[in-house]
């Protein structure tokens, strides 16, 4: 048969299926239509509304409030303490997202070798991730308790000078990262788990053959073929990271002389204490931004990689 033919054959077939694809796709926005306007009506009105608040000068206990344009966010460009909370938080992110997935990949890599008590061992580093954040700063608060902490009894056992993890600016913001590690570092040893163990053992048998030792077949080997879900894992830490908020307030409360006070805490203080409800909606706004510009240059970033 013929090209020609083909094609002739084909066409009609293309014609029949084309109205059944259309109703079919009919259905389909008919099905997803109540769950999009839930989404609409959950999501899109506060968003919609939270900026409409931000080109305002709403105060909620004294219940006044004008529009003042972009007033808000021209004083926050100017703010020294926003410039100081943001700067906390890149520091934060900086801090925090290599460590993080550094520590998840080589635990995810540990837990991928055939080991006894590899469920328990993955029970211990998992289950911290479903503590809540007020549970985390309990435990933190009293194992980096200057009088008696845990972390200062065994520095203490082994000979090591005692240190006030809380209440020094250098290391008040270590302890922070040290402590979303701890609490967060399940996700990222899940996530990297599963993803290392879809990888075909021939490739390592293959490399092994051709001489590769252990750092060549993890570079040439597992590197590529986690690549993508690295990223994935990558930039949802980014974005997490950007709103921290719950270990800094409950357990360092932005202190000592604000070295941990982030841009989330910022916004609950002036949305919450302050009342000042325009400024507040400015400050998650242009968080939000941040986060996009972020986002969307990790993203280009990534594909530029993988092309």
């Amino acid at each position: 048969m013929s090209a020609t033919t083909e094609n002739r054959t084909a066409a009609p077939r293309r014609a029949a299926r084309s109205p059944r694809r259309r109703r079919l796709t009919r259905v389909g926005i008919l099905f997803a239509a109540p769950f999009m306007l839930l989404l609409l009506f959950l999501w899109g009105v506060p968003v919609v509304s939270g900026f409409w608040v931000s080109l305002t000068d709403t105060n909620m206990a004294e219940g006044t409030g004008g529009f003042v344009g972009f007033d808000n966010y021209a004083s926050l460009a100017s703010d020294p303490d926003f410039r100081s909370a943001l700067g906390n938080t890149a520091l934060f992110v900086v801090l925090n997202v290599p460590v993080l997935v550094a520590v998840g990949l080589l635990l995810a890599m540990l837990l991928n070798q055939p080991l006894g008590g590899r469920g328990a061992i993955r029970a211990a580093f998992i289950s911290p991730y479903l503590l809540t954040g007020a549970a985390v700063a309990i435990i933190w608060q009293t194992a980096l308790n200057p009088l008696g902490g845990n972390l200062n009894q065994i520095l203490s056992t082994v000979g090591l000078p005692e240190q006030a993890w809380l209440s020094t600016p250098g290391e008040a913001m270590g302890a922070v990262v040290l402590i979303t590690l701890w609490w967060r570092v399940g996700f990222p040893l899940l996530v990297l788990l599963a993803a290392l163990q879809d990888i075909p053992a021939q490739l390592y048998e293959a490399a092994k053959i051709d001489g590769a030792n252990v750092f060549q077949r993890f570079r040439h080997v597992t590197l590529p073929a986690i690549a993508p879900v690295l990223m994935l894992v990558v930039l949802l830490r980014l974005i997490d990271s950007f709103k921290v908020f719950e270990q800094v307030y409950l357990v360092t409360e932005g202190g000592p002389a604000g070295s941990t006070r982030v841009v989330l805490q910022m916004l609950y203080e002036s949305g919450f204490r302050d009342f000042q409800t325009g400024y507040a909606s400015a400050i998650g706004w242009t968080l939000a931004v941040i986060i996009l510009i972020v986002t969307v240059v990790q993203l280009a970033l990534t594909r530029r990689r993988e092309s």
